[in-house]
C-alpha cells in the first residue's frame, strides 16, 4: 500500500514476552534444542544466547554455527503454557536469504512432538499465509525472498507446544560461509480492530532524541544519540529493507488514533475475573492491552491489516499508560490509543 495509508489497524502482540513478564521462566519453556549431530540438530551459538532470542531487541543478533554444520537444523521449542490461541509467527532481523535458509513451523500437545529434526513428530503443520517477506510457502515451510523480517499467519490454534525450525534451503544445506543469524522470535494471536479509526488520526514523525544546547552568546549546538532506525548489510531495524543508514527514513513514527462506537464485546472479555475463561473471546483488553501489560512490551503494528508491504509495519509500543474507555451509548464505547515506534 502506498503512502502508509490507514485502513483497519492490526496488532501482533508477543505471547512469549507476556509470559516472561508474568514470572514464567525462559529456561525450560522457550528453548533452543541442543546440538545433536546424529539427528542433524544445530544448537550452538556463535554470538548471543537463548534469552536474547526473545528480548524484543531485534538489533541484538544471535548467530548459530550453521556454516560449519550446513545440514544442521536450528530448532526453537515454545511452551505456551495453556490452551490459548495462536495465529502468527514473526522472525525479525534474520539473514535467511543470505545464509540460504528457510522456516518450518509445527505444533503439538507435548514437547516431544516438536523437538525432533524437521519437526517430524508434529501433530499439526499449520497452513501459513504471507504477511510480509514470506514469498514462497509450502504449507508450513516458509522461504523469505530477502534478509530482514518475516511475518506469517495461520488459522487460530490452541495447541500448547510449538516448534520453529530454521533449516537449509531446498538442497537441505545452509550457506557454507555465512552463519544463520536472527534478532527476535515472536508468536501469538494477532488482533484486527473491528473497524477503522476515526478520521482525525494524528500521525507524527518525531526526532525525540535530538538534544539542543545554547551558549551564552546565543549559538546553538545539537547532538543526537540516535536518528531512528538502523540498517547495515548484516542487520536491519524492523521494518527496513535497504542496507545503509543513509537509505533509512529517520525519526520515530507515532500514531494517535481514536476508535468510536466499539461494542462492549469487542472491548472487554466476557469474564474479567479469570483470563482462562476467555479462550474463545476476541477483545481489545484481553488480546492487546493485557498481552502487552499496557506500554511495557513492544508489539508489531500496522495501520492496514490487509497490507503485505513492509513500509506499513512498525515495531512499536503503546504510548499511553491508561486505556480510557468512554461509554457513548448502551454497551457502546470510545477508546483512544497512542502507538510509538521502537527501534
Amino acid at each position: 500500500m502506498a503512502n502508509v495509508d490507514i485502513l483497519k489497524p492490526t496488532f501482533y502482540p508477543d505471547l512469549i514476552n507476556y509470559y516472561l513478564s508474568r514470572g514464567v521462566a525462559q529456561d525450560g519453556n522457550f528453548d533452543v534444542v541442543a546440538t545433536d549431530a546424529g539427528a542433524e540438530i544445530m544448537g550452538t551459538f556463535v554470538t548471543g544466547s537463548e534469552p536474547e532470542l526473545f528480548d524484543m531487541k531485534p538489533l541484538n543478533l544471535c548467530t548459530f554455527g550453521t556454516s560449519t554444520d550446513v545440514n544442521g537444523n536450528v530448532i526453537i521449542t515454545i511452551d505456551t503454557q495453556v490452551l490459548c490461541k495462536k495465529s502468527f509467527v514473526a522472525v525479525l532481523n534474520h539473514n535467511l536469504n543470505t545464509c540460504t535458509g528457510r522456516i518450518r513451523i509445527g505444533s503439538g500437545n507435548a514437547l516431544t512432538d516438536i523437538d525432533d529434526a524437521d519437526l517430524s513428530n508434529a501433530d499439526n503443520t499449520p497452513s501459513c499465509t504471507e504477511v510480509v517477506n514470506a514469498d514462497t510457502i509450502a504449507t508450513n515451510v516458509i522461504t523469505p525472498a530477502s534478509d530482514g523480517h518475516t511475518i506469517v499467519t495461520f488459522s487460530e490454534s490452541t495447541d500448547r507446544y510449538w516448534g520453529i525450525q530454521f533449516e537449509g534451503n531446498d538442497s537441505g544445506d545452509f550457506h557454507s560461509s555465512t552463519n544463520f543469524s536472527v534478532g527476535c522470535i515472536m508468536i501469538g494471536e494477532f488482533y484486527q480492530m473491528p473497524h477503522s479509526p476515526n478520521l482525525d488520526v494524528k500521525r507524527s514523525i518525531s526526532y525525540d532524541t535530538v538534544n539542543i544546547q545554547e551558549s551564552l552568546g546565543g549559538q546553538r549546538y545539537s547532538n543526537t544519540p540516535s536518528f531512528g532506525r538502523q540498517s547495515s548489510s548484516t542487520s536491519k531495524s524492523p521494518f527496513t529493507l535497504q542496507s545503509g543508514n543513509e537509505f533509512v527514513y529517520g525519526g520515530r513514527m507515532i500514531y494517535d488514533m481514536k476508535f468510536s462506537y466499539l461494542n462492549s464485546t469487542d472491548l472487554m472479555p466476557n469474564d474479567y475475573s479469570q483470563l482462562g475463561a476467555n479462550l474463545t473471546d476476541d477483545a481489545v483488553v484481553e488480546d492487546i492491552w493485557n498481552k502487552t501489560n499496557g506500554r511495557h512490551i513492544p508489539f508489531i503494528f500496522t495501520a492496514d491489516g490487509s497490507s503485505t508491504s513492509e513500509s506499513d509495519y512498525l515495531f512499536a509500543r503503546f504510548g499511553n499508560d491508561r486505556l480510557d474507555m468512554t461509554q457513548v451509548a448502551n454497551d457502546i464505547w470510545d477508546i483512544s490509543l497512542k502507538i510509538e515506534e521502537e527501534f
